[in-house]
């Protein structure tokens, strides 16, 4: 029997729940838990609600009290618990035991599946990614999770290529909803770009990028070039001069190195090479820059002006967590390009910091964009004009913080690094006050987790496979009207 102060904490807690009001929710859970722990659904709400607000190792906690306490459908429990494990806390172990477990536990659970098939392309075992995907597919043969991811594992043989076929199929079905349509078609173009059907691909990832901007409707503001280019003017005007000694910290410990720059342009190759080094660990795309420049507001004009002695809590904070999750590492590296907006902010939470931005020719870094389906937090992605835009506001930005912060920013040429790598290499480690070992040059054979769409990019040797790659869309880019930012780049390579 629930009595009356249990079904009224519940409640409480349910409606904060339900009405988005997370920290309040998590309070009253908790209150709730602490008189009527025996409650295994009531502990998987909260574990929830802690996975929202960014509190994984209590999410974990809480979790295994719902296990604990013989919650239904545990299946989910662990596909939950894998998908912080891998993604929050880079225990990619701990998530394939979880992954395991969840399938154990319902041998027909497709998400359990489709996951670990992710995982497996993670840590760069292409065979059992695949064996995880047919299976996948076998229980749902037109998913379009499995059967992009799937595709993504091989290159097509020529036009004719039977998996090419497959997808086109699936298409044909008129039984996808946008987002899947997407997916697919991304899929199809990658496919045809890798027999070298450049037109038919360029018809693909437009339709590809349409159908995704159908499906990210209502979740992303419209892109404004214009508008990025006033963000970079306010941030410029924000931080006109280096900091005094406004907070922040000298020596931290362990030592973030931040990599930034436009998405695509390289970061990802170039921390697989630096996490190759003995005294340097991996971090992978971190959001804690972005949730700090968050908390303070986002206004540029407020970062700057925090207080010192906020900016010292997250600096600790910052640590706090890379800490907790890489233990004794020494030098971590922070890849997440889109931090260009806020090397202010690092700068004031860590006045030493070393920053590599990575750069590219900017054409090929546009197709590179345009032909992945990112995140739709990144509402300049869906068209080569709008990439084109943000390119210039990237540039704009990063001429103002190597102007403020000399020889605190090292530009890193991808041309420059597959095609010179070792002297790229050299000069990236100097920068960084490291030796040179020779295991960088070896970052392919590295069995780390590697979680962007870059993954199977940098589990090959270096090539330049990639350079001048635009040409091969430059008559279609060509036949679009005529856009200010994309024809300024293209009448740079007239």
């Amino acid at each position: 029997m629930t009595d009356t102060r249990q079904q009224d904490l519940l409640n409480t807690a349910s409606s904060l729940r339900e009405l988005g009001r997370v920290p309040e929710a998590i309070a009253a859970y908790r209150q709730l838990l602490a008189a009527y722990p025996d409650m295994p659904d009531s502990w998987y709400n909260l574990g929830h609600l802690c996975r929202q607000a960014g509190l994984a190792t209590d999410s974990i906690a809480a979790y295994d009290e719902a296990l604990k306490r013989g919650i239904r459908g545990a299946e989910e429990v662990y596909l939950n618990r894998a998908v912080l494990y891998s993604d929050v806390m880079a225990r990619p172990a701990d998530a394939k035991a979880d992954l395991e477990k969840a399938i154990q536990l319902n041998p027909d659970y497709l998400a359990a599946y489709q996951n670990l098939g992710n995982l497996h392309e993670d840590l760069g075992d292409r065979e059992a990614a695949r064996a995880t995907y047919l299976r996948a597919l076998e229980l749902k043969p037109n998913n379009a999770i499995a059967l992009s991811r799937l595709a993504g594992l091989r290159r097509a043989a020529s036009p004719d290529d039977p998996m090419i076929a497959r997808i086109r199929t699936a298409l044909a079905s008129g039984m996808l909803l946008p987002a899947d349509r997407a997916l697919l078609l991304f899929a199809l173009g990658r496919l045809q770009d890798s027999c070298g059907a450049f037109g038919p691909a360029a018809e693909s990832f437009a339709a590809a990028n349409a159908g995704a901007r159908i499906a990210a409707s209502g979740n992303v503001a419209p892109y404004s070039g214009p508008d990025e280019l006033v963000r970079a003017d306010r941030f410029a005007a924000a931080f006109s001069a280096p900091n005094a000694r406004t907070g922040g910290l000298l020596q931290p410990d362990p030592q973030p190195v931040f990599i930034l720059g436009m998405f695509r342009s390289g970061s990802t190759l170039l921390e697989q090479v630096l996490g190759s080094h003995s005294q340097v660990t991996a971090g992978g795309e971190m959001e804690m820059v972005a949730r700090i420049a968050q908390g303070l507001g986002w206004d540029p004009a407020a970062i700057a002006a925090a207080p010192a002695g906020t900016i010292d809590e997250y600096a600790h904070a910052y640590l706090q967590r890379i800490g907790t999750m890489f233990p004794g590492a020494r030098i971590v590296t922070d890849k997440r390009p889109d931090n260009f907006w806020f090397v202010g902010l690092i700068k004031r939470m860590f006045p030493g910091a070393r920053i590599l931005n990575t750069v590219r020719h900017p054409l090929d870094t546009l197709v590179s964009v345009w032909t992945q389906y990112l995140s739709s937090t990144l509402a300049y992605g869906y068209s080569p004009e709008d990439i084109a835009s943000h390119l210039f506001a990237e540039r704009r930005m990063m001429a103002h913080w190597e102007r403020l912060y000399p020889g605190d920013i090292l530009s890193v040429p991808y041309e420059q690094l597959v095609k010179n790598p070792e002297a790229e290499i050299r000069r990236v480690l100097s920068f960084l006050n490291l030796p040179f070992e020779p295991a960088c040059l070896e970052f392919h054979k590295s069995v780390r987790a590697v979680k962007t769409a870059s993954v199977w990019q940098v589990r090959e040797p270096l090539h330049d496979r990639s350079i001048g790659r635009w040409k091969n869309y430059e008559p279609y880019f060509r036949s679009l009207p005529p856009h200010p930012a994309l024809s300024a780049l293209l009448d740079r390579e007239a």
